[in-house]
């Protein structure tokens, strides 16, 4: 079904029960940026940067079946994807340059694909990341903020009008506030219809909503540090309880890279979830927020060795094997993953949140290595084992769990500097839940 129109597809589907192994996007291999976003009715959305630096949509049917396009006209190749949606008439996909010199919205309406471009960076300046958001009529709303040389940022908001002609409107003015990094923005609907942006800068992350007047735009402080700066993007959700947000706040003096949680109802709180890893994604579960990040390690600068993790509100983390690139929660409490792999990206569903944890260590033992580690809430079944090298993943043994869940091996690499990691997978759904070891051995 490849060239399939993705608005037939996702109007007629109906979510499947959930596979037992991983599903393989078509067309993701050597995929450079993805991202994930599921529709009312339970079906994913994927939107990904292919190798050829084309941008493709690809959408599942109830019967299983996945469907993907190359969304024509984008400004330039290779494009980071910030915004993925599924709306009324059809997917909806923010893509920004790499190099923040563009953002361009592309929007599919009875199979046809319309791509305008958001913003272009002015001649001494670049564009910060930019976030999506639909508003209650299912029309895009598009956040993002530019920075000049001289560190001055403004930030605005772009929407749609009843003729669906894109209009912008500015949030700040006269460069406020000043930044020493590029400025990260996400709008937000709230349950009543009004709209808020969150951004954030060097020193803090500021919600701005309308003034009564509607004429002008206020800021409220969220969170502010004078150690710390943001990277990467920003994720914002409305919810009951307020005002949602996160992102990845560095610490180099700390060797950290925090993923912030932050609430503004009455007040303002945040909370660190992990101290070493960058945000994926921000969702909204029935128990309350959930953060996806990836979680890295530095292979003597060869190659970096990803963990994905998925923390919920109360610093609980699910590790997974590689590279997580997408995460939501569908309207029935199922979980949504999207796993780069050497093969593409791989999609999985699990019917609620899985239970079962992996721990491992290794201990040097003479010329080998003794692995050791555990399977939580598993009393039988086995993990495969791989060694992590600067030339990738090697699978080298599958070890039986005892009925403790522990398991025990020994192994005698070719190959050095490695890491280790060990893999579980979740019966009911295929999951790869892992864990791997964080201090590279044998370098």
């Amino acid at each position: 079904m490849k060239r399939v129109a993705l608005g037939v597809v996702i109007a007629s589907a109906l979510l499947a029960a959930g596979p037992a192994a991983a599903e393989t996007v078509p067309g993701s291999a050597g995929a450079t940026d993805a991202m994930l976003a599921v529709a009312p009715d339970g079906s994913p959305l994927v939107g990904f940067a292919g190798a050829d630096g084309s941008l493709v949509v690809a959408a599942r049917s109830g019967d299983g079946t996945w469907a993907d396009g190359t969304v024509p006209g984008l400004p330039g190749p290779g494009p980071l994807v910030v915004g993925v949606a599924v709306a009324p008439a059809g997917p909806v996909v923010l893509a920004e340059d790499p190099h923040g010199r563009w953002l361009a919205l592309a929007e599919q309406r009875a199979g046809v694909w319309t791509v305008r471009k958001v913003a272009t960076a002015p001649a001494n300046g670049q564009l910060g990341f930019g976030g999506l958001a639909l508003d209650h009529t299912g029309r895009p709303l598009v956040a993002y903020a530019y920075e000049l040389r001289s560190s001055k940022t403004w930030l605005r908001l772009v929407h749609e009008d009843a003729t669906g002609r894109l209009v912008g409107e500015r949030v700040t003015k006269d460069g406020f506030p000043s930044s020493d990094v590029l400025p990260a923005a996400a709008p937000v609907v709230l349950p009543s219809g009004a709209v808020r942006v969150v951004e954030t800068y060097d020193s803090g992350t500021i919600e701005w909503a309308r003034t009564k007047s509607h004429k002008d735009w206020i800021g409220q402080f969220v969170y502010g540090s004078a150690l710390g700066t943001p990277a990467g993007v920003l994720k914002a959700v409305a919810s009951p309880a307020g005002v949602w947000s996160a992102w990845t706040e560095l610490f180099p003096s700390l060797n950290q890279s925090q993923l912030v949680l932050a609430l503004h109802a009455h007040g303002e709180s945040s909370t660190v979830l992990s101290d070493h890893a960058f945000l994926v994604s921000l969702a909204l579960s029935p128990t309350g927020p959930e953060l996806a990040g990836d979680d890295y390690v530095d292979l003597e600068g060869l190659r970096t060795v990803f963990a994905g993790q998925v923390v919920d509100g109360a610093g609980s983390t699910l590790e997974l094997q590689g590279d997580l690139k997408g995460y939501d929660v569908d309207a029935g409490g199922g979980r949504q993953y999207l796993l780069q792999e050497p093969d593409g990206l791989d999609w999985y569903r699990a019917a609620a949140p899985p239970t079962a944890r992996v721990s491992l260590a290794a201990t040097v033992q003479g010329a080998s290595f003794a692995l050791s580690g555990a399977v939580q809430g598993a009393t039988s079944g086995s993990v495969e084992l791989f060694r992590e090298t600067q030339a990738g993943p090697q699978q080298f043994a599958t070890v039986p769990i005892a009925a403790d869940g522990t398991f025990t091996t020994v192994d005698l690499p070719s190959t050095r500097p490695l890491l280790y990691r060990a893999v579980y997978l979740d019966p009911s759904s295929g999951l790869p839940i892992a864990s791997l070891t964080r201090t590279v051995l044998g370098g």
